[in-house]
């Protein structure tokens, strides 16, 4: 019966559970996904962004290659002829071996030392990639630029044009491909100084606060505070492409979407709630309701229905288990009130509906936990014992009972003295039904006021 109980109570408590937990599940893993994508929109934009600064740099190799084999490609010689009229537009050119020696520089007064050239990062770059390759920001002379190496084919093997290019022209150039929609953009080198940004912010100066942001890698990605920031490498240099910007802006369209389908959740878990709610006014209402049929509005104990429905259920236990276990005892006790129907025309029916309930709970408390009390009508009462091993056991309980209700109840200060007769009817083969039972119980309660109230009397066939 209580395990019944439990599967009703908590089955539907713990489906709503699993559904609440299910839809939460979703609307989280969903605004999760949601936001995870708007980053990664914005990482994809950064990446573009990347390609297009790297394609810019190494857009004009092969027109500048070719210009390198024309005037650079012989004898220290002939490249004095050949430059004799060249203008490159740069402030000064040199050229050098794979090795980083100085074979030609113009004007060589403003051309930095052969050892700089040669540890710039474009220098061992142009050499791995055969390509064009910009290094850092050039600190050892006045022109404000970058270095980019041009790496040709020379009649004695391998060499590089060195030129300085201005940061001006560089912010200029790559104007448009960092300016992004939300945020700051920043091109920076190898030792994260600004070469171009989308900011307010000096080229040639370092990045400050933003620098803990760009680990080494060709990528990376992360917050910092409220800042979203986004690293690619730009291909063939160390140059980086660091874009940032608010992580509120960056979800805010998502986070709109989050707190409605939160909104939309936690109405779903208040109506969850509401019903579940309902369905338990519902089953306490039938609760209440089969507790109201089936007990005694007075006493609280339970109805004639009650007991014949426990009768029934002791009397199939006794019938399965007589043939394997040690045999049981199930009995009835009948009890009638000595002495009620003057208290209440004495006092009342006021006081002895409050004898009634005082008969009771003394009841409930002379007998063992496994008997089944139950109020019959009036002033009669039931009593089923259970499990017990011989019928001096049944006795023992009348006996209790007896004792229990020979001491003076108060009724209003008023001491009053009742008894009680009892008729006692064990279960055999001969009476093996309920009806069967409490009949015989009651026929013995008969003899016992017959023979002078007070008494017990215990069944017996004639």
């Amino acid at each position: 019966m209580q395990l019944a109980r439990l599967v009703r109570v908590g089955f539907p408590v713990a489906l709503m559970v699993v559904v609440v937990v299910a839809a939460g599940t979703y609307v989280h893993n969903t605004t999760s996904a949601s936001g995870d994508k708007a980053l990664a929109e914005f990482d994809a934009r950064v990446a573009v962004a990347a390609k297009f600064v790297s394609g810019t740099l190494a857009g004009n190799d092969a027109q500048i290659r070719a210009d390198a084999e024309r005037y650079f490609a012989g004898t220290q010689a002939q490249m004095r002829v050949n430059t004799r009229n060249l203008d490159l537009g740069t402030a000064w050119y040199a050229v050098l071996d794979a090795d980083g020696r100085m074979l030609f520089a113009h004007p060589r007064s403003d051309v930095p030392a052969e050892a700089v050239l040669s540890s710039d990062p474009g220098f061992a770059i142009s050499q791995e990639t055969g390509k064009i390759a910009f290094g850092n920001i050039d600190r050892s002379s006045d022109s404000s630029g970058v270095l980019a190496y041009q790496p040709f084919d020379a009649l004695d093997g391998p060499r590089l044009m060195v030129v300085p290019v201005p940061l001006a022209q560089l912010d200029q150039l790559f104007a448009g491909a960092i300016s992004p929609v939300t945020g700051s953009s920043y091109v920076i080198d190898g030792e994260k100084q600004i070469i171009t940004s989308s900011t307010t912010a000096e080229p040639g100066t370092p990045l400050g606060d933003q620098t803990r942001t760009v680990p080494s890698g060709s990528m990376s990605k992360g917050v910092v505070g409220n800042t979203y920031f986004s690293a690619h490498q730009i291909a063939d240099s160390r140059w980086q492409l660091l874009m940032t910007a608010p992580r509120t802006t960056l979800l805010a369209p998502v986070q709109a979407a989050s707190r409605a389908a939160w909104q939309l959740f936690a109405a779903f878990a208040a109506a969850m709630l509401l019903i579940l709610l309902m369905g338990f006014s519902a089953l306490g209402n039938a609760n209440r309701l089969a507790k109201a049929r089936l007990h005694d509005p007075l006493t609280g104990l339970p109805n004639r229905a009650l007991f014949m429905e426990r009768t029934d259920a002791a009397i199939n236990d006794w019938r399965r288990r007589r043939s394997t276990d040690p045999p049981s005892i199930v009995g009835t006790l009948f009890l009638d009130l000595d002495g009620f129907k003057p208290v209440n025309d004495t006092y009342g029916h006021a006081t002895g509906d409050d004898l009634l309930r005082q008969v009771a709970r003394r009841l409930a408390d002379a007998t063992r936990p496994d008997d089944f009390v139950c109020r019959f009508g009036g002033d009669e009462f039931l009593v089923l014992c259970r499990g017990v091993r011989h019928s001096t056991d049944v006795h023992a309980v009348a006996e209790r009972i007896r004792s229990a209700l020979s001491e003076p109840f108060d009724l209003d200060g008023h001491p009053v003295t009742i008894g009680v007769s009892i008729g006692i009817a064990v279960l055999t083969e001969d009476s093996p039904e309920a009806a069967t039972l409490i009949h015989n119980a009651d026929m013995a309660l008969y003899r016992a006021k017959e023979n002078g109230r007070g008494r017990i009397e215990v069944f017996a066939s004639a």
